[in-house]
């Protein structure tokens, strides 16, 4: 052998071993099947019908930025592939596998992906609104300010999945293993949780721990994460035969192995045992209650229901609503009494208020750009700072409100003390 071709093969071996390391897939997809896929949907269907049994490998593919609706992706190999900003509409991925993918701002509404394993694949601003995740594996998967309205996650495993932010009114997520997952600020109204399953790892939309409570309320089963416990010692001899007295004393919680809620665990489940630290990338942060400026509770039911807003406030009446720095951009919020409120640096950006009613509200260097604003009720609030530009004030009430040189009306400009006086609001310089 001469030392040229000696050190060929060394070189190859080499190779061969770092390839063996990577855990993604080691080789490119099928070149063939990518190449009929790129041809459009029709011809990939056509395709696979006429192929029902061939294996379909497209693990690692670049297929983004494509339009493939309706697609017959189901059993395929997509692990790794590059599948963002495509518009995947009705496509079919019931079984396939797409752990690591990467689905960043695609279209998946419509889609039906039960039973898919969807490990640790990103969704970050997808589009999934009325699509079947139902029984897919999820772990770690990134669905952060995702579409998800009405899409069926039932029996899902969703542990430490990243939901921050995302909007999933009437969302299934009946029996979905819910532990660590994340829904900090997550619009959930009308979501099902029946029988889902939580920790005080999960986050709630609201950013506290999950909780009994809260599962009792939402028909939840909850799951307090297992304390480290001692070794037992091997001498001491096990006592069955505890008195009723002994029992009677004994702390009224479940031990962590036990789910609350008075709903069964599911087959199979063993212990729980924290999840935070195992799961990649980590998805169980949650904000830091002393950052928080607002009541995180206010906050959630307002953004979840207005008229049960409403209706509370009526029979609170003395109750002090602290919602400064609330995060409440894009949402409609019409009709909303928010009288007398603490609404300071709040964001309204392009939410819909019309004719709520901010009464003698504190709103100073509040953003209301670009809401709506019509027949609302801004008498005696404070606007000192406000940002108003382009919102739409048609039959706006601002009378005896706070105005300063550093509040933005509609058309971009400050206000002034001659704009002051002609809408009968009282300007201050500071």
């Amino acid at each position: 052998m001469t030392p040229s071709r000696y050190r060929f093969l060394v070189v190859a071996a080499s190779a061969a071993l770092v390839l063996n390391s990577i855990p993604l897939p080691l080789h490119a997809a099928d070149a063939g099947q990518e190449a009929v896929l790129r041809e459009g949907s029709s011809e990939w269907n056509e395709m696979r019908k006429l192929n029902p049994s061939e294996q379909i490998d497209l693990a690692g593919a670049k297929l983004n930025g494509r339009r493939l609706r309706e697609v017959d992706f189901s059993r395929a190999s997509l692990v790794g592939a590059d599948l963002r900003q495509s518009d995947f509409g009705g496509s079919d991925f019931r079984g396939a596998d797409l752990h690591g993918a990467m689905l960043d701002e695609a279209y998946l509404g419509g889609s039906r992906m039960a039973g898919a394993d969807l490990s640790g694949v990103s969704f970050e601003r997808a589009s999934a609104a009325e699509a079947d995740f139902s029984r897919t594996k999820m772990p770690s998967s990134v669905l952060r300010r995702s579409e998800l309205t009405g899409a069926r996650f039932a029996g899902a495993d969703l542990r430490g999945a990243d939901l921050r932010e995302s909007r999933m009114e009437h969302a299934d997520l009946s029996h979905a293993d819910l532990r660590a997952a994340n829904f900090w600020l997550a619009s959930t109204s009308g979501v099902n949780f029946n029988g889902a399953l939580i920790s005080d790892e999960t986050v709630l939309p609201n950013g506290k721990p999950g909780s009994a409570k809260w599962a009792a309320e939402h028909g939840a089963v909850f799951m307090p994460v297992s304390k480290p416990v001692a070794a037992p010692n091997k001498a001491a001899t096990p006592s069955f035969a505890a008195s009723s007295k002994e029992m009677a004393g004994s702390s009224a919680t479940a031990p962590a192995s036990m789910p609350l809620a008075g709903k069964p665990a599911p087959q199979g489940m063993s212990p729980a045992q924290p999840l935070a630290a195992t799961l990649k990338p980590l998805r169980a942060w949650r904000p830091d209650p002393k950052s928080i400026a607002y009541d995180a509770d206010q906050y959630e039911q307002l953004k979840s229901n207005v008229t049960k807003w409403n209706r509370m406030r009526k029979e609170q009446p003395n109750l002090k609503v602290i919602l400064r720095e609330a995060p409440l951009s894009s949402r409609v919020l019409a009709y909303a009494d928010l009288h007398e409120a603490d609404l300071e640096k709040a964001s309204f950006k392009r939410t819909d208020l019309d004719e709520a009613n901010f009464r003698g509200a504190n709103l100073r260097n509040a953003d209301l750009r670009s809401a709506n604003l019509e027949e609302a009720d801004f008498r005696e609030a404070d606007l000192r700072g406000a940002n108003l530009w382009l919102a739409n004030t048609s039959e706006t009430q601002f009378d005896g409100a706070f105005v300063s040189a550093e509040t933005v009306l509609d058309n971009g400009k400050k206000a002034s003390k001659s704009w002051a006086d002609e809408h009968g609001t009282r300007f201050a310089e500071k």
